[in-house]
């Protein structure tokens, strides 16, 4: 028994012997731990600083690569004065762009101007040296004609454009035109210069309608002896367009003719226009 406790003892002894190098090995490794940890933080915040200044001379100019999808920043490092030359070479191309426009505008403008040359022919000769051109079609007079009677006779029954009892047709009608007093076989004379729009007969008898100038058309009716006229003819003043005949249907009975007309298209009273009797 005794013999056990001393072994024990010993063994007790040995082990306490050896705890103080176990804890001196212990505090040398974390001493260590802890040099190789400082060193390495302050490498690693040296890298850190040296990074952070290169970022920021850089910071200016950087952008992503559409090819690598990396972050660069060389490609937009463009200075201030370059800036402006690319700016003046711009304003400098539009101007040329803009001088060329309105050079091209002003030639164009220039072609489709006609140059009237000092020969040209005006209308007026070219109507009367042309037999293709229709004169009538080319000059139209405005002025009112003055007018002459048709016969030299006296008004029988004058214009109305109020419903009157018409005795020979037994009904109510106005009176278009007037009635002038003129033997059988009288020549009707055109009152103005003009052309023959139309010829025929009707129940008052043959007829004859003459455009004048101005929009005035004459209507000759109770006539006889107007196969000689034809539609488009030149008329002028004064000139027989045939001879008084029987004017049927109205209440003058004596021998007469009946003379209307008109001014662009609305009747009107022939004595204003004819000279007094």
């Amino acid at each position: 028994m005794y013999m056990e406790e001393h072994k024990m003892n010993q063994q007790q002894k040995k082990e306490t012997k050896k705890l103080p190098s176990f804890y001196i090995a212990l505090c040398c490794c974390v001493l260590a731990i802890g040099i190789a940890g400082y060193f390495t933080e302050r490498h690693n915040s040296d890298s850190s600083s040296m990074l952070s200044n290169e970022i920021a001379d850089n910071s200016g100019s950087e952008f992503f690569s559409d090819s690598t999808d990396k972050f660069t920043s060389s490609a937009l490092n463009v200075s201030e004065d370059e800036t402006q030359e690319a700016s003046s070479a711009n304003v400098e191309e539009s101007s040329e762009v803009v001088s060329d426009t309105e050079t091209a505008q002003s030639t164009d403008t220039q072609t489709d101007i006609p140059v009237m040359s000092e020969q040209q022919v005006p209308v007026e000769d070219y109507a009367v040296n042309n037999p293709d051109v229709d004169q009538t079609a080319v000059i139209v007079s405005s002025e009112q004609p003055a007018f002459i009677m048709p016969v030299n006779g006296n008004t029988l029954e004058g214009y109305s454009d109020k419903l009157k009892y018409n005795e020979q047709l037994s009904d109510w009608r106005t009176h278009n035109g007037i009635d002038i007093a003129a033997n059988t076989g009288c020549s009707v004379q055109a009152v103005a210069d003009g052309v023959i729009d139309e010829t025929g007969k009707d129940a008052m008898g043959e007829y004859v309608i003459i455009s004048h100038a101005a929009g005035f058309i004459t209507k000759y009716m109770g006539l006889e002896n107007i196969e000689n006229l034809t539609v488009g003819k030149e008329i002028k003043s004064g000139e027989v367009i045939g001879t008084s005949g029987k004017c049927t249907g109205e209440n003058v009975t004596d021998p007469h003719i009946h003379f209307e007309m008109s001014k662009d298209g609305v009747l009107v009273n022939p004595t204003d226009y004819l000279p007094q009797q």
